[in-house]
């Protein structure tokens, strides 16, 4: 980072006399010799963006915990492959990989010329330490890391060569797998798995990314541009990270000028909305998550075994207003299991349309039919009412309420009841032990929708908490996961969401916003759907201030 300068001392280069007024605003100005002609001046960039948390440890190994070292590790680490903006795989330190047929090899081959931001080379013996700490049995990070990576053998051929051998086919590794950002062997060699977890290097470590780690303390990382990233060095000269307790107080930070931009990883309230729409000189935009709120139904509940009724929840279920109502416009409304906005999307299948009289012809047929004094409809004798269970979370309280309302000019009757989301998930969503529920789904950075839909996840040892059972839909999903040709896959998820629109296993909601507040003065920010908030980083290599 360069200081401050303020002296005007008249600089003398090759005879000529040069009056320079160095003033420091926003960024220090440098001085870049051109030959033996003179010299040209150019302006630093420093770009400030405010985070609500502080650094635990800059490593990819372990910033899955933390999000403020998610955003970090991304700045200043690679992985062999990358996720471009609608989740399309994107060659990173290595280009695509060759797949055999049997979808079980990958062979990765590194760029040429791939160097640490210590200058030491880039090789395969770096991915294969890399991949080895995280299958080490006393691994310190996530259990959920160490599972993605079990079982996989790990080959190096040469110094350019990776192959990774799987068990079984598995179509999603290269996003959830693949993207994994790379350890350099030469700095971390022979230390146990204690000693990774608690090394040095995690408070100032050595990457192959955008960023390198210039310092850092408990009020903020000062990162520098490097001129050893392989696309190129950055347009944006320094970037900071400064640290905030909370989002009020990074607000706060933001609405002073103190910082350059904010993502707001919590959902925002009205009135912060309305507070940032009068920011001045700065821009909000709302960026899409990969993850979903959800109402789920049980299929296995005797009001929701028949699909007619599903369908008829799902076309009574106004998410615009939901939306609009209880999110403040910060969600994108879908019915879709699969993101919007990502490859695998079919927009087709994707009908948000409220059609209350096809929902009360379906209930109708399925034999629900309303009280001639009541109105709330009956059938064999028993009224429509069920629960609908939350976490106490208040914005999915809210939006239980708003269903619970929009569902009583169709004669039924929901309640709402809240508790812990540790009791709602032992006591009710593990055992299948309730009616509805309202509840988020992060399908991570694949469209696999195997693990929350598949019938072999159903149970109480699966995550399929609908309990929903369909043959066509499970083919569906198996050979998905199972081939490496990308348009086979999308012809695959355009039919499961056709089935999903047909057979409703449960009512998707919308799929929540961040809100990214930054300075008009930013210049290209690419704008796609983050499957986690250190996404925003995706191209930050082309940002320039």
């Amino acid at each position: 980072m360069f200081p401050d300068v303020h002296s005007r001392r008249p600089l003398l280069i090759g005879g000529i006399l040069i009056a320079v007024a160095l003033l420091a605003a926003g960024g220090a100005l440098a001085l870049r010799l051109q030959g033996s002609e003179g010299v040209v001046l150019t302006t630093t960039s420093t770009y400030t963006e405010g985070v609500a948390g502080s650094w635990q440890r800059i490593n990819p190994l372990f910033a899955s915990s933390n999000q403020v070292d998610e955003d970090l590790s991304r700045l200043v680490f690679s992985g062999l492959v990358r996720l471009g903006p609608d989740g399309t795989v994107e060659p990173d330190l290595a280009d695509l990989p060759d797949i055999t047929d049997d979808g079980k090899t990958y062979t990765f081959q590194l760029r040429k010329g791939l160097t640490w931001q210590d200058n030491a080379p880039i090789t395969s013996r770096d991915v294969s330490f890399t991949i080895a700490s995280v299958a080490d049995p006393d691994f310190k990070g996530e259990a959920a890391l160490a599972e993605l990576w079990s079982g996989v053998v790990v080959e190096t051929p040469d110094s350019a060569t990776v192959v990774f051998r799987l068990k079984q086919a598995s179509a999603p590794f290269l996003a959830r797998n693949a993207t994994l950002g790379i350890l350099p062997e030469h700095l971390l060699s022979g230390l146990s798995a204690q000693a990774l977890a608690d090394a040095p290097f995690n408070s100032l470590p050595i990457g192959s990314g955008p960023f390198r780690v210039q310092s850092l303390d408990s009020k903020e990382a000062v990162l520098a541009a490097s001129d050893s990233y392989y696309l190129g060095r950055p347009g944006i000269d320094t970037l900071k990270l400064r640290f905030y307790p909370d989002y009020p107080s990074a607000l706060r930070a933001i609405s002073a000028g103190e910082v350059d931009g904010l993502l707001m990883r919590e959902a925002p309230g009205e009135a912060q909305l309305t507070d940032i729409s009068k920011l001045k000189g700065m821009k909000a935009e709302q960026l899409q998550r990969a993850a979903y709120i959800v109402l789920y139904l049980n299929n296995d509940g005797a009001a929701f075994q028949d699909e007619r009724v599903r369908r008829a929840l799902s076309l009574a279920i106004d998410r615009g207003t939901i939306t609009s109502r209880v999110l403040f416009g910060a969600a994108t409304p879908s019915a879709s299991a699969i993101a919007p906005g990502t490859w695998a999307y079919a927009a087709d299948f994707d009908s948000t349309a409220v059609d209350l009289e096809q929902a009360k012809k379906l209930l109708t047929d399925a034999g629900w039919v309303p009280h001639p004094t009541t109105g709330i409809r009956i059938k064999d004798g028993v009224e429509f009412r069920f629960t609908i269970r939350t976490d106490n979370d208040p914005t999915r309280v809210a939006i239980a309420g708003e269903i619970a309302r929009q569902l009583e000019p169709l004669g039924i009757r929901a309640t709402v009841a809240s508790t812990t989301f540790s009791v709602l998930r032992r006591d009710f969503l593990q055992d299948r032990k309730y009616d509805a529920a309202v509840a988020g789904w992060d399908q991570g950075a694949d469209p696999d929708p195997y693990f929350g839909w598949h019938s072999s996840q159903m149970g109480s040892a699966g995550l399929n908490l609908a309990n929903f059972g369909d043959v066509v839909s499970d083919e569906l999903i198996a050979k998905a996961r199972t081939t490496s040709d990308t348009e086979v896959r999308k012809g695959q998820y355009r039919q499961f969401q056709q089935k999903w629109e047909e057979l409703a296993p449960s009512v998707i909601i919308a799929y929540p916003r961040y809100v990214y507040v930054h300075t008009n003065a930013l210049k290209g920010f690419t704008a796609g759907v983050l499957f986690t908030g250190a996404d925003r980083f995706i191209d930050v290599q082309k940002w320039q201030k």
